[in-house]
C-alpha cells in the first residue's frame, strides 16, 4: 500500500499550481477545477442514478434525476409537521406541566415523492441503509440538485444560518450572495430567532429593495432565501435551530452550515468547491473555528487577507458529573503546510461545514438536545465518523467570523444569547446532555437516558466510537485525553492516515489503520528508561 510520505518530500505547490492535487502518492491534474462548473466535473450524468439503482435494488433513476432537476425548492406552508417541544419535554419530565406544539418544516428524506424516488427505506436507506454500511460512490452521487445557467450544470449549494437575535444576520446573507461567483445556484436557509415585540427583522432583505437597496445581492435573489422565523422565547440553544435548518434542506448537492456574524471573500463559492474537489474525497468535509473578521478582508477587491488558516486538534474534557464532555478549544493557526489540497483533522466544527449534502441527509442534528451549547461539535463529530465521513482543514479560508474582540467587541457584546431563556426550561440541559453522552457512548456507566429516534440521530456502524477514541487518544474510562495531539495533525497524519483513502473515494479505511496517538511528552519520558529511577 502507498501512503502519502512521498508528498512531503516534494517541493509544496504553489498557489499558482492550484490544478495539481497529490492522491496516494500520486500526482494527479485537475483541469480547469478553479472554474469546477465549466468542465465536466459538475455535469453529473444520468448513468450515476442508473447505476445506484441497480447497486442498491431498489430506487427509480429516473425519479431521481427528475428531483435532481429541481433546484431552487423553497419550504412551502402545506410541507410542515407538528413536534412537541423538546426543552419543554425535558424540563417537564417528571412533572404534568403543558407542553406546546411547534410547527416545523418536514425533513425533505421524510416526503413522500423523495421516498417513491429512492424506494424502499427512503433516501436514507437508499444511502447505506441508515448507517449499517459504507454507501457506494454510484449512491452517493444520485444526490444533489443541478442548476442549468445555459452554459453548464452547475452544483447547487444549501446554507444554512442560525440566527438569535443577531443584527449582523442579513449582512451575513448580503455577504453570502454578492461574493458568490455563481448566486444563481445557492439557497439559503435561515432560523430567525427573535422578539418580534422588540426585535427589528434581523434577517429579512432590506426595506427598499425597490428604491435605494435595489442593487443589494440579497434583494436581487430574495427568492433564493428561505426564512423559519421562531419565537425568542421558544429558542433553546444552536442543537435545535441548527436541526430546524436541517429540516430546511432541500435536496441541494452540497451543504453549507455558518454562523450569523460572518462575511465572505470574492467568488467563494467556486474556490471552496475547488477545494473540497482536490481532496479527491467524497466523503470530504471542510471544516474549522474561523478566523477573526479584523483586517482579513481587502475591502475594495474583497479577496483574503489573511495567509493562515485554523486547523482543529485542540479538545478537552470540561464541566463536571453528569454535564462533564469533550470541548474543542481554541485552535492553532497558520500557513497551510500542505499545498493543493486540504489537510486532514480529527474533528468537526459547527461554525463552518461544508460538504456533500448527503452528509446532512445521513447525519441530521438531533431533535431532542435542548439547551445544549458544549457538547454539540463531539456529537456531530463522531455521528459523521461512524458514517465514514473524513474532515479536513481547507487550505484557504473563504469566510470570517466576527468575533467580540477589539472593534468589535461592544457591539457583538450587546446581542443577547439564547441563555437568557434558561428559566423557562430548568432540567433540560441535563437530560439532553445524558442523551448526547449516552448515544456516543461518553456517558456515566448504567446511565438511563432518552432514546427516541435514536435510530435516525444516532451512530452508523461504518466505523467504531472505539476507533476514533482509540486513534486520537481520547479515553473515555477516566474522561482524559492523550496532550499534544497538534502536533501529530497536520502532515504527520496525513502520512500516517491520508494514504488509507479507499480507491473509489469513498472515505479513509480505517479498518485499516492501527496508529495510536501518545502524548510525545510520555514518549519522551518512557524512552529515557535510564533516567527514570534519578526522576523519581
Amino acid at each position: 500500500m502507498v501512503t502519502l510520505g512521498a508528498v512531503f518530500q516534494m517541493p509544496l505547490l504553489e498557489e499558482n499550481s492550484r490544478n495539481l492535487v497529490i492522491h496516494n502518492g500520486q500526482r494527479f491534474a485537475l483541469q480547469k477545477i478553479a472554474d469546477t462548473t465549466e468542465d465536466e466535473e459538475d455535469s453529473i450524468k444520468t448513468s450515476d442514478s442508473e447505476q445506484a439503482v441497480e447497486e442498491s435494488g431498489h430506487g427509480n433513476a429516473e425519479k431521481i434525476e427528475t428531483l435532481r432537476q429541481r433546484f431552487p425548492t423553497m419550504v412551502k406552508d402545506d410541507d410542515m409537521e407538528e413536534i412537541d417541544h423538546p426543552g419543554q419535554m425535558y424540563a417537564n419530565i417528571g412533572k404534568s406541566g403543558p407542553i406546546e406544539k411547534l410547527k416545523v418544516p418536514k425533513f425533505w428524506a421524510d416526503s413522500p415523492e423523495v421516498n417513491d424516488a429512492y424506494g424502499e427505506g427512503g433516501v436514507r436507506g437508499f444511502l447505506g441503509n441508515h448507517g449499517q454500511h459504507l454507501m457506494t460512490l454510484s449512491e452517493a452521487k444520485s444526490v444533489g440538485s443541478l442548476w442549468n445557467d445555459g452554459k453548464a450544470k452547475r452544483e447547487t449549494i444549501y446554507i444554512s444560518v442560525a440566527s438569535y437575535r443577531d443584527p449582523e444576520c442579513m449582512p451575513t446573507i448580503e455577504s453570502i450572495l454578492a461574493r458568490a461567483k455563481y448566486p444563481k445556484r445557492i439557497r439559503v436557509a435561515v432560523i430567525d430567532q427573535r422578539d418580534a415585540k422588540h426585535d427589528d427583522e434581523f434577517c429579512g432583505p432590506p426595506k427598499s429593495c425597490d428604491g435605494e437597496d435595489s442593487t443589494s445581492a440579497y434583494c436581487r435573489y430574495k427568492d433564493q432565501v428561505d426564512i423559519f422565523h421562531v419565537e425568542a422565547r421558544l429558542s433553546i440553544g444552536p442543537v435545535f435551530a441548527r436541526h430546524l435548518a436541517h429540516r430546511m434542506y432541500r435536496g441541494e448537492y452540497y451543504a453549507m452550515q455558518v454562523d450569523s456574524h460572518i462575511r465572505f471573500t470574492q467568488d467563494w463559492d467556486d474556490d471552496l468547491i475547488w477545494q473540497w474537489k482536490s481532496a479527491r474525497n467524497e466523503m470530504t468535509v471542510l471544516t474549522t473555528y474561523l478566523s477573526d473578521i479584523i483586517d482579513s478582508i481587502d475591502p475594495v477587491t474583497h479577496q483574503s487577507k489573511h495567509p493562515g488558516r485554523p486547523i482543529m486538534c485542540k479538545s478537552g474534557y470540561e464541566g463536571q458529573g453528569k454535564l462533564k464532555h469533550l470541548r474543542h478549544g481554541q485552535q492553532p493557526e497558520g500557513l497551510a503546510g500542505i499545498k493543493g489540497q486540504p489537510t486532514l483533522e480529527p474533528f468537526w466544527a459547527a461554525g463552518f461545514s461544508f460538504a456533500r449534502a448527503h452528509f446532512v441527509i445521513q447525519i441530521p442534528y438531533d431533535q431532542y438536545l435542548p439547551m445544549v451549547f458544549q457538547g454539540e461539535e463531539i456529537s456531530m463529530g463522531l455521528r459523521g465518523f461512524t458514517y465514514g465521513y473524513d474532515y479536513y482543514a481547507a487550505e484557504r479560508s473563504v469566510c470570517f467570523h466576527m468575533y467580540a474582540i477589539k472593534e468589535n467587541k461592544e457591539k457583538r457584546k450587546r446581542v443577547k444569547l439564547f441563555w437568557e431563556n434558561s428559566n423557562l426550561y430548568r432540567g433540560a440541559e441535563l437530560e439532553a446532555m445524558k442523551r448526547l453522552n449516552g448515544i456516543i457512548g461518553m456517558g456515566e456507566k448504567g446511565e438511563v437516558y432518552d432514546h427516541t429516534d435514536e435510530s435516525k440521530y444516532g451512530l452508523g456502524r461504518v466505523r467504531s466510537t472505539k476507533k476514533f477514541f482509540e486513534t486520537f487518544g481520547i479515553h473515555t474510562d477516566t474522561q482524559t485525553i492523550e496532550d499534544g495531539l497538534c502536533t501529530f495533525v497536520g502532515k504527520p497524519m496525513m502520512q500516517e492516515i491520508g494514504g488509507h483513502l479507499r480507491s473509489d473515494t469513498m472515505g479513509i479505511n480505517y479498518d485499516e489503520i492501527t496508529y495510536r496517538f501518545v502524548d510525545p511528552k510520555k514518549k519522551k519520558i518512557e524512552g529515557m528508561t535510564g533516567l527514570n529511577y534519578l526522576i523519581l
